[in-house]
């Protein structure tokens, strides 16, 4: 009986390459120089970062992470034409 699996369609498929677009919330806390309790409430947040879960594991995607925290980037207060007047 052939055996069915993703390397047998011709795709070097592992779970290496499945996942290598992803970190589990441990190291991609640290590669964004943040405590994983933070990493967490980012997930929680109602527009928050977006994530996977396969089993007790949370992983993030990284490209997709990388779009969010671009996302929520902020431009300066503009500044304002006239000078503040000095008070006297």
């Amino acid at each position: 009986m052939h055996r069915h699996s993703l390397q047998n369609e011709g795709s070097a498929m592992s779970e290496t390459n499945l996942l290598s677009d992803y970190l589990d919330l441990g190291p991609f806390a640290k590669e964004v120089d943040r405590n994983p309790r933070t990493v967490r409430r980012w997930l929680d947040q109602p527009n928050g970062l977006p994530y996977t879960r396969i089993g007790n594991r949370i992983l993030i995607h990284v490209p997709t992470a990388r779009d969010w925290i671009f996302g929520r980037m902020r431009n300066r207060n503009p500044t304002r034409k006239h000078a503040r007047k000095t008070r006297k």
